[in-house]
C-alpha cells in the first residue's frame, strides 16, 4: 500500500488545495493520502473523509522569513517521520526553502512539484532552478495555453510530466438542477448565476460585484455569491448565499457564472459547462488571468472584459444570455479531458520507486 503526503501553499483561494484533492480522488482505496496546508481553508478536507494538518504560513505567523523557514522546516519534517509517506506532492508556484531541507531529512520519502502555467512573463524564473528538489515535476494542462507566455512553457517535455487540464469534478458528478438547487437552499424557480469576483461591495455599480449584480437583477436574475460579507451588506436585489465544497458539484444550479480568471474558475466552468463571463483579476502576482481571458474569448469559449463597470455588464449580460448556450458547447467540445487521473498514476509511479 502507498502512502502520499499532499502539501498545499498558501494560494489566495482554494485552487492549490482543491488540485491535490482532485488526484487524491482519482487514487486507488488502499493508498494512505494525508494531506497537509498553510492554507486555513484546510478544514474543507474533512468532507474527503481524509486526514489533515494545518501548518502556519509565514504571512499569518508572524514571524521573520528565516525564523519561519526553520520553523516550517522543522514541523514539516515532524510530519514526515510520523506519517513516512512514499511521496510527497507538493502544489504550489514557489517551493518554499525550508522544504529541501525536511526532504534531506527524510531520504525515503521522494517528491513531486506540481506547477500550474501560465505565469505572467519574465516572473518567477528562479523558482525553476528548485525543481531539482523533486524526483519529477507534475504539470496540469491549460485549455488556454496557447497563450502562455511565461517561464514554465519554455520548460522542454521532456523535464516535465504534462496532463491534461485538472479539475476536482468531472460533468457526469454534476447534481440535477433541482437537486442542486435544493442542496444549496436556492429557489427552486427562475434563473440564477454564481458572481465569483472576490471581495466586493454589491451596492456600488462601480466595484465590479455591484456592477455584476446590478446588471444580474436588472434582468430578472438571481445573484448568487460565495462570501458571506457580500451577501449580509446586500441592501436590495434577489441575493443568496451559497457555501459548499466543492461547489462545482452544483454547477447545475446556475444559468450563469461571472468569475475571475484563475485556473480553478475557468476550468470548472468550461469543463462543466456554465455560460460564463471572465473578469480578469489584474493584480495577481505571477497568474496570468488576462491571458487566459483573453484567449478563452478568442477561441469562443467564453465572454471576457477587463472590467464590469462603467456601465458595461449589461451588454455583457444581454450577450451572454443570448450566446452563453453556444460558447460553453464550443468549450466542451475543446475539453481533452480530466487530466486529473493520469496525475495521480503518475505520483503513485514516483512513489511505487521509493
Amino acid at each position: 500500500m502507498s502512502s502520499v503526503l499532499l502539501l498545499s501553499s498558501n494560494g489566495a483561494g482554494m485552487g492549490h488545495l482543491t488540485r491535490l484533492l482532485a488526484y487524491g480522488r482519482r487514487m486507488p482505496d488502499d493508498v494512505h493520502r494525508h494531506v497537509v496546508s498553510l492554507s486555513q481553508a484546510v478544514p474543507v478536507v474533512s468532507a474527503e473523509g481524509l486526514p489533515w494538518e494545518y501548518l502556519v504560513s509565514q504571512g499569518s505567523s508572524g514571524l521573520r522569513p528565516a525564523a519561519w523557514r526553520r520553523l516550517f522546516a522543522d514541523q514539516l519534517a515532524e510530519i514526515l517521520d510520523r506519517v513516512d509517506p512514499d511521496v510527497l506532492v507538493f502544489d504550489g508556484t514557489h517551493p518554499y526553502s525550508g522544504l529541501d531541507a525536511a526532504l534531506a531529512s527524510h531520504p525515503r520519502t521522494r517528491a513531486v512539484w506540481s506547477r500550474r502555467g501560465m505565469w505572467r512573463p519574465g516572473r518567477n524564473t528562479d523558482q525553476l532552478e528548485k525543481g531539482a528538489w523533486f524526483d519529477a515535476v507534475l504539470e496540469p494542462g491549460d485549455l488556454c495555453a496557447a497563450a502562455d507566455r511565461g517561464a514554465t512553457a519554455q520548460v522542454p517535455d521532456t523535464e516535465v510530466v504534462r496532463v491534461p487540464p485538472v479539475t476536482l469534478v468531472d460533468a457526469h458528478q454534476l447534481q440535477e438542477r433541482d437537486a442542486a438547487r435544493a442542496a444549496l437552499g436556492l429557489p427552486e424557480h427562475g434563473p440564477l448565476a454564481l458572481v465569483s469576483l472576490g471581495a466586493g461591495n454589491i451596492n456600488d455599480t462601480g466595484d465590479e460585484v455591484g456592477a455584476a449584480a446590478a446588471a444580474l437583477t436588472e434582468r430578472g436574475i438571481g445573484v448568487c455569491v460565495t462570501a458571506p460579507a457580500i451577501a449580509e451588506n446586500a441592501y436590495s436585489g434577489d441575493v443568496h448565499l451559497v457555501r459548499h465544497f466543492p461547489l462545482s458539484e452544483h454547477y447545475r444550479a446556475f444559468d450563469l457564472v461571472i468569475a475571475a480568471a484563475g485556473y480553478n474558475s475557468v476550468h470548472e466552468s468550461l469543463r462543466l459547462g456554465v455560460p460564463t463571463i471572465l473578469v480578469p483579476n489584474r493584480h495577481t502576482s505571477l497568474d496570468d488571468q488576462e491571458g487566459r481571458a483573453d484567449e478563452a474569448a478568442r477561441r469562443g469559449w467564453a465572454l471576457s472584459a477587463p472590467t464590469l463597470t462603467g456601465g458595461r455588464a449589461g451588454a455583457l449580460v444581454g450577450e451572454l444570455l443570448d450566446h452563453g448556450t453556444e460558447l460553453a458547447k464550443a468549450a466542451r467540445a475543446a475539453d481533452p479531458g480530466n487530466g486529473a487521473a493520469a496525475a495521480a498514476a503518475a505520483i503513485l509511479d514516483v512513489a511505487s520507486a521509493a
